[in-house]
């Protein structure tokens, strides 16, 4: 092996050796890093509000408070069903 392909085979295990002692990185020693921002989790909706929005914005409500409900059928038709307040 000649020298310089010697010395560049020493230059790259040294490079892999520094490499290998640094990983795992650690958040602590990364220089420069980003802030991350805190969340603030009441500026976000529960599952429960959610289905409720998505429930009312997929129905009618007649001005007598009857909820009706649309179904779409395979050739694209849409009808609207009274929603009976036992679930049937």
């Amino acid at each position: 092996m000649s020298i310089a392909l010697k010395d560049a085979v020493k230059i790259v295990t040294d490079a892999v050796i520094v490499i290998s002692k640094r990983f795992p990185i650690k958040w602590e020693d990364i220089d420069n890093k980003p802030n991350i921002p805190t969340i603030d989790m009441t500026d976000f909706y529960t599952k429960e509000e959610i289905d409720k929005i998505l429930t009312a914005n997929n129905q009618l409500v007649s001005p007598d408070g009857t909820i009706w409900k649309q179904t779409i059928d395979n050739n694209g038709v849409v009808s609207w069903k009274k929603v009976i307040p036992d679930g049937q």
